[in-house]
């Protein structure tokens, strides 16, 4: 012990802790391999020279207070010693154990020896640990003391390094370079990595493909993210294509006296260029300029790099009007300010930090001397390196310098290493930090902090407000001159930071004179007025809910901040409601705050905020859930005030203090019930409010007469006081007017022709609305859900072009609003279309299928609709739950677009009612659908990209007779015939069974799933994978209650499996077993309750043929269609067992049966005789048709003309303003104006896709233009497939 250095002393008194503390202490010690000192092998109750020696040797003296420790002279001459001896290297550490810090204080000078006084504050105001014995674990205690002592004796190692010429030996190592007093040249010997693109990337911005163009480009990027270094290879790898080559850098800059230094840099700029000429008669002085030397410097092209110049006169000075630069000359300028090079380059190349895997290489290389290392390594090894590149940013002078600090280190040490870092960068990293730092102005510097400690991933415009100067005496904003040195970014518009610049400005915060305060115990020391210079706190953020004690602050407590800039006392826990605040204020606050521009205060507990505040620079102004009656007394000067939350405060009845507030943008009033009213007089000063929130205003009985110019979002959301809605603004854009009393809305409301969203949810009072709705051509978004005594819809769909959801649920509108014959018009871009729970409403009008764009039809709980006509093409949801008189859907069930990519899913859950027919017509149409699918994402390569999933859902017990293997239960395996297990397999159709008997009684999220296995004849592949079936956990499908069994039926697309086999092995068999087993899970288990009762599967294939869009479906041999139930034109055909994608076209499943072929035929003719369809003379040598139909533009006028005159196109409604109208609707209106290209016609109700796709319109078939034809002409039967 006495040869050996000892790390950490302890100090403390034995009776209080050897026994416990001490003995976990020790151990914890000697597990970590750190070197301590105890007195067990010393004599008791003696001060012996050894323990001095031993306290002056050590590095870290670990003071343990106890109860009975200041009551030992041999403890208190102990750390007296420790005291005197403290110096660089040496540290004490205080360990409060069962004691306070306030007692150790106040008894502390008892022991004291006379002229010390002054180390009672010093030792106690050490960073110590408290141990309460409360409700803290003790071992838990010791680690906690334990991982305190390894971070200070890392920081104490590595400032030993560094102090020992680390910095000298990195520069030394790093590069070898030669320089003169103009030019330099660097020689790197350390590897830049990631560097090939980037000096191709700047070749780009150069345009070095291009002799003739002259370029002039900007390098920048934060210090040490490697601009200089990729100029210089840039320069190394270029220099001889030029007649000369010069890398100017400004190594002068400080020798140069301010009022010669423009011309002595332009003489050396000059000098640089011209000193290779070879013409000794050419002098160049300090009253030399471009002009002066023209000739000589137009003689040839450059290649410049100008680096190091921090001043844009500077570089304005050596560019000159760019008249001496020789066409084809490239100009490269680095420099850390992008502000610098703006206005003055042709472009801006930021040099990118490195991405994970250079960054790897990067600390690899200078850690363990190769880069490709980290390749290797594995588990928390790759993990600590993955965590030092994060913490880096990809900034490679950061991470040579980390990983040279790392190497030879023992890795159980690089965790510590890197915490110390966090909290104290490395010193040579510190050090170029620092530099960009001290280049900032004194307002810039202020910002840089304010945003470090206060503002990080806050709003960049707030941030803006917050810290700008308003003492500036320009235009330009503080922020962007920080973001422009790369001291912070601005990402999705909030202002985010490095972490290295973060730790950077931490550290600078501390240190500064303007005190930001955001510890919890410093600030309450600040509030209790025991701490001096209150008037250098520049900001106070407070979080309450570390509070845990009862504290009083007296009445003065802000009143000496003068430069108070930012006060924030809030919550961060999520239930502010439920929270209590320990902060009480005694007697009031007395604070003039004349600085002050954010203020938020969280259940602020006074009446009214100190009659001495001056608001004049405040911006941000939020007490929510305050007790204040009102903001002040009297006027006070609110200029700059933009926003101000109110929010709950249930007392505000005084609105009087924003009395010419005229700069306010935002005013949130929500919850403040006894708000009655909004004064004219007070309201009208706002003329630049854009947000109004009175949301729960339940005193509110009316609104001001007056227009707010400005405002565009009106929030009355619950004021249930309110009966009239009075205009205030014809600006709006928003309205939310859900809960209220209103019966009707005005006819003002035309005047509202920006309005966007119309919410009137839930009001219960609400009987008509106006036809003047039809004026508001802007709407997008009409909600009406639950307006129980809303019977009609003013017929005025026809001039909302632009609405995208309309919710009719809970009303009891007898029918859907007119459509329009044409989707040109009316609702032609609606996605949503709602109407569930009305119990009026008994069928759909035959036009909502001509809705192209509709994405989710919601029908639920309409109990008296019986029958569906067909639906638009593009659904992605339809939902019937609960229909219980829903009886028959039409056929097809939607229409189909043969270039289908869309997901769909079709529930019918709870419909009792459902006949067999309509079930039939359900099945029939996701295997048409299915087949589209199956054919869109394998002609497109979609299937890793493309929803695959569509399906169905109706009561029933059964599995359809078509499928080709089904079984009783949940689970089903099968051996594949040959001709089912070859490559031609692209989806699986999938059924199940579910019985809901013991799950009736809950209304939850459930999926019905089928997990698949596949497995090769000899077992060396097995694809396994997941499959939607069903449920209401699919998005769009809200949680219902299903009461008796159900079938699902669902289909995907296997093609993404199929290529992920083929890529891990080409050479292996296609699957001969198939394994399925089925379940129903609620969130991550299975629900038990609801029991699979059957299932069943097909496979589908794609077609050995030439028509790579004919798809076959796998049946069941077995099955035969019963003649009594259905005629020919019913039937579902069959070769090999097999159905073609021909024959689905085919499918025709009607219980009317085919009494209406002849009326259907008589239907087809008027297309016929006005030459847009030739039942007669059409054949297949007509294929030279392009996208846009016939080539004679006069017969399209004609065709065109007959479908005004019949009702199916107006001309007149087709307008240049529609500009917002979806490129494909266009593209399927012309379909419908044009000939159909070339159908084969066996049938005259059938039209059969070709087998060669590459003719007809858009090239995918005739039977393309007949799923459009069908879209879009009413006059068409609907049942005709």
């Amino acid at each position: 012990m006495d040869q050996l250095k000892s790390q950490v002393f302890i100090c403390f008194r034995g009776k209080d802790v050897r026994e416990g503390l001490l003995s976990f202490l020790i151990a914890a010690l000697k597990r970590k391999s750190v070197n301590y000192y105890v007195d067990d092998e010393e004599r008791r109750g003696e001060v012996t020279n050894i323990f001095l020696q031993e306290i002056a040797r050590s590095r870290v003296v670990l003071v343990i207070f106890s109860e009975n420790f200041m009551y030992s002279e041999w403890c208190t001459n102990e750390l007296l010693t420790a005291m005197e001896t403290r110096g660089p290297g040496k540290t004490i550490i205080p360990i409060f154990y069962k004691v306070s810090v306030e007692k150790v204080r106040q008894n502390w000078s008892d022991f004291l020896k006379e002229g010390r006084d002054s180390w009672s504050t010093i030792i106690t105001d050490y960073l110590g640990l408290v141990y309460t014995g409360k409700a803290t674990n003790e071992s838990d205690f010791v680690d906690k003391i334990v991982e305190e002592v390894e971070k200070t004796l890392t920081l104490m190692e590595t400032k030993e390094r560094e102090t020992k010429g680390f910095k000298g030996e990195e520069k030394k190592q790093e590069k070898t370079t030669t320089t003169n007093p103009i030019t330099t040249t660097t020689t790197t010997t350390s590897p830049f990595f990631g560097i090939k693109n980037r000096v191709q990337q700047l070749k780009e911005k150069l345009k070095m493909d291009s002799d003739e163009e002259t370029r002039v480009v900007g390098v920048v990027g934060m210090k040490g993210i490697g601009k200089t270094k990729l100029a210089e290879i840039l320069f190394e790898e270029i220099k001889d294509e030029f007649e000369r080559a010069v890398f100017f850098k400004n190594q002068i800059r400080k020798k140069m006296k301010n009022d010669k230094r423009l011309d002595l840099l332009l003489k050396h700029f000059l000098q640089s260029i011209l000193e290779k000429s070879g013409d000794v008669t050419l002098k160049i002085t300090e009253k030399t300029t471009h002009e002066d030397v023209k000739e000589h410097l137009l003689e040839t092209i450059h290649l410049l790099v100008l680096d190091d110049l921090r001043n844009k006169d500077d570089l304005e000075h050596l560019l000159g009007d760019r008249k001496w630069i020789t066409q084809g000359s490239k100009i490269v300028i680095v420099t850390s300010d992008m502000s610098l090079v703006e206005g003055l380059v042709d472009d801006i190349y930021v040099v990118p930090g490195l991405n994970e895997k250079e960054g790897l290489e990067c600390l690899s290389h200078h850690a363990f001397g190769d880069p490709t290392c980290s390749d290797s390594r594995v588990g928390n090894l790759l993990t600590l390196l993955r965590m030092f590149v994060d913490y880096a940013r990809g900034n490679p002078l950061a991470l040579t310098l980390l990983g040279k600090e790392l190497r030879g280190r023992d890795v159980g040490s690089w965790q510590p290493i890197l915490s110390t870092f966090k909290m104290n960068p490395n010193n040579n990293i510190q050090d170029i930090l620092n530099s960009c730092y001290d280049g900032l102005t004194g307002p810039q510097q202020d910002a840089f902090l304010d945003i470090t400690c206060f503002f990080i991933s806050h709003d960049h415009k707030f941030v803006m407000e917050m810290v700008d100067s308003s003492c500036d005496t320009d235009d330009r904003s503080i922020i962007k001159d920080l973001a422009d040195k790369f001291l912070i970014e601005i990402s999705d518009g909030r202002v985010e930071m490095n972490g290295l610049v973060y730790t950077l400005g931490k550290n600078l915060a501390s240190q500064d004179h303007n005190w930001r305060l955001w510890n919890q115990q410093d600030i309450i020391k600040v509030l209790e007025k025991k701490t001096a210079f209150l008037e250098g706190v520049r900001g106070i953020f407070l979080d309450i809910s570390e509070v845990t004690k009862k504290t009083r602050i007296w009445n003065k407590a802000f009143f000496d901040m003068k430069n108070l800039r930012y006060l924030k006392i809030y919550n961060s826990c999520t239930s502010v409601l439920e929270s209590k605040s320990n902060l009480t204020i005694r007697n009031g606050l007395q604070f003039s705050l004349e600085e002050v521009r954010y203020l938020h205060w969280l259940k602020f507990p006074l009446d009214e905020l100190p009659g001495d505040l001056k608001p004049k620079n405040l911006v941000d102004l939020k007490l929510p859930y305050s007790q204040i009656k009102r903001l002040w007394a009297g006027h006070k000067d609110t200029t700059n005030l933009k926003w101000v939350d109110l929010s709950y405060s249930v007392n505000l009845e005084d609105l009087s203090g924003l009395s010419g507030a005229q700069n306010l943008q935002r005013l949130n009033l929500e919850g403040c019930r006894k708000l009655t009213n909004l004064l004219e007089e007070i309201m009208q000063t706002m003329t630049s409010l854009v947000y109004l929130n009175l949301r729960s205003c339940t005193c509110l009985v009316s609104l001001p007469n007056i227009n707010l110019k400005s405002l565009k979002t009106l929030i009355l959301s619950d004021c249930s006081s309110l009966g009239n809605f009075q205009m205030i603004s014809e600006n709006l854009e928003t309205i939310y007017l859900d809960g209220t009393s209103l019966k009707e809305l005005p006819e003002t409301i035309k005047k509202l022709k920006k309005l966007v969203i119309l919410n009137m949810r839930a009001c219960k009072m609400l009987e008509s609305l106006p036809d003047s709705l039809g004026n508001l051509q802007a709407l997008q978004e009409v909600i009406l859900s639950g307006c129980s005594k809303l019977q009609s819809f003013p017929d005025v769909i026809k001039n909302m072009k632009r609405l995208r959801i309309l919710l009719l649920d809970g009303t009891v509108i007898s029918q859907v609003p007119q459509l329009s014959p044409l989707c040109m018009n009316g609702l032609s871009l609606l996605r949503r279309l709602c109407l569930s729970s009305n119990g009026v409403i008994q069928t759909l009008q035959a036009h909502i299928g001509q809705l192209y764009h509709l994405k989710f039809l919601d029908l639920k709980d309409c109990k008296n609709l019986t029958s569906i006509p067909t639906l638009p093409p593009n659904l992605e949801c339809f939902d019937a739950h609960g229909c219980d008189s829903l009886t028959t859907v039409a056929n097809p069930l939607a229409f189909l677009n043969l270039t289908d990519q869309i997901h769909s899913t079709f529930i019918f859950s709870n419909c009792k009612n459902l006949n067999e027919a309509a079930k039939r017509c359900i099945i029939s149409y996701i295997l048409k659908k299915s087949q589209l699918l199956s054919s869109a994402f394998s002609r497109y390569n979609l299937g890793s990209v493309m929803e695959p999933y569509t399906g169905a859902c109706f009561p029933g017990s059964e599995v359809p007779e078509w499928f080709s293997h089904q079984v009783y239960g949940s689970e089903i395996e099968i051996d594949l015939a040959r001709h089912q297990s070859e490559s031609r397999t692209i989806g699986v159709v999938l059924c199940a069974v579910v019985s809901f008997q013991d799950y009736r009684d809950q209304i939850s999220n459930f999926l019905v799933k089928c997990n698949c296995r596949f497995k090769n004849a000899n077992e060396t592949l097995t694809k396994q994978f997941s499959c939607t079936v069903g449920g209401t956990s699919i998005p769009g499908i809200e949680p219902c209650k299903i009461d008796s069994d159900h079938v699902f039926v669902s289909y995907t697309s296997l093609l993404e499996i199929k290529k992920q086999s083929e890529a891990e092995d080409k050479k292996v068999c296609s699957s001969s077993n198939a394994s399925l087993k089925f379940e129903v899970t609620g969130g991550e288990c299975e629900l038990v309750k609801c029991e699979v009762l059957k299932c069943g599967f097909s496979m589908v294939y794609k077609s050995d043929g030439t028509d790579h869009d004919n798809v076959y479906w796998e049946v069941n041999a077995d099955y035969e269609p019963d003649g009594t139930d259905h005629d020919e034109s019913k039937s579902i055909h069959y070769e090999d067992k097999f159905i073609s994608s021909q024959e689905v076209d085919e499918i025709y499943i009607d219980e009317e049966g085919s009494d209406d072929d002849e009326s259907r035929h008589e239907e087809l003719k008027p297309l016929q005789h006005n030459d847009i369809v030739n039942l007669e003379t059409i054949s297949d040598s007509d294929q030279d048709m392009d996208d846009e139909g016939s080539n004679d533009d006069e017969g399209q006028h004609e065709e065109l003309k007959y479908l005004q005159d019949n009702g199916i196109v107006n001309l007149e409604t087709i307008s240049d303003s529609d500009q917002d109208m979806n490129d494909e609707v266009t593209q399927h209106l012309s379909l419908v104006a044009v000939s159909i290209a070339t159908p084969s016609m066996q049938n005259p109700h059938v039209i059969r896709g070709r087998a060669d796709n590459n003719e007809g319109i858009n090239g995918e078939g005739d039977t393309t233009c007949f799923s459009y034809l069908q879209s879009f002409i009413p006059c068409l039967n609907r049942k005709t497939t």
